[in-house]
């Protein structure tokens, strides 16, 4: 019996010593690795793999297009990867939703963003492993075509949006607009960051993990 308690113990605590902390990014074609050059490798996800390590299994589910709204014109949550983000029932979730959301198309409901963001954080909150959960402000858009993805309405409307939702359900928030704001040669379509962005973003995402900061 001493035997085979021993036994458990060590098997206890050798998969507690080598459980993988599971991050899921959520998020549209910044998240996805869209115009990066072998985004496989460089799209924030990647970079951020590379940062954290063996003991982190970070997995994209970005979509190209997407937005938070669920009215919007091509909503994340209708999505295979938010099902499957969901089904993976992560540690750690990083949301960056909302640069889409500013198109011109998107800004007539901009006014239910706040309720479907609280519904996407509590359809991961409630899943078994209580995922710690980040959410990303948008990245800077350097676009001049005000019907795209407009800056003025990502720092004007949808920054404060996010901020009201994380306080209220008391999730961490990380600013990628500031980040990337002074820096636009990072940026070549002005929209997407490149490698070197990407491995920026994934940089600070990595500390504020890690390090809480």
């Amino acid at each position: 019996m001493k035997k085979l308690f021993g036994l458990l113990l060590a098997l206890c605590f050798y998969t507690n010593s080598n459980a993988v902390t599971k991050v899921a990014c959520i998020g549209a074609s910044i998240t996805y690795g869209a115009t990066v050059n072998n985004r496989e490798q460089n799209s924030f996800p990647a970079h951020l793999q590379k940062y954290l390590g063996d003991g982190y299994a970070v997995e994209n589910y970005g979509v190209s297009g997407t937005t938070l709204l669920r009215n919007g014109d091509s909503p994340y949550y209708k999505t295979n990867e938010y099902q499957k983000a969901l089904a993976s029932n992560p540690d750690i979730v990083v949301i960056d939703l909302g640069g889409n959301d500013s198109k011109l198309i998107n800004r007539s409901r901009l006014n239910e963003y706040e309720q479907d963001y609280h519904a996407m954080i509590k359809s991961f909150k409630d899943l078994p492993s209580h995922p710690r959960i980040i959410l990303l402000l948008p990245v800077v858009s350097f676009v001049t075509d005000t019907t795209g993805i407009w800056d003025p309405v990502i720092v004007k409307q949808i920054i404060p949006k996010i901020k009201n939702v994380a306080r209220e359900n008391k999730v961490e928030i990380l600013d990628m607009h500031a980040l990337l704001v002074n820096k636009p040669d990072l940026m070549p379509d002005k929209i997407h960051p490149d490698a070197e962005g990407s491995r920026i973003m994934a940089e600070r995402i990595y500390k504020m993990i890690k390090f809480n900061k």
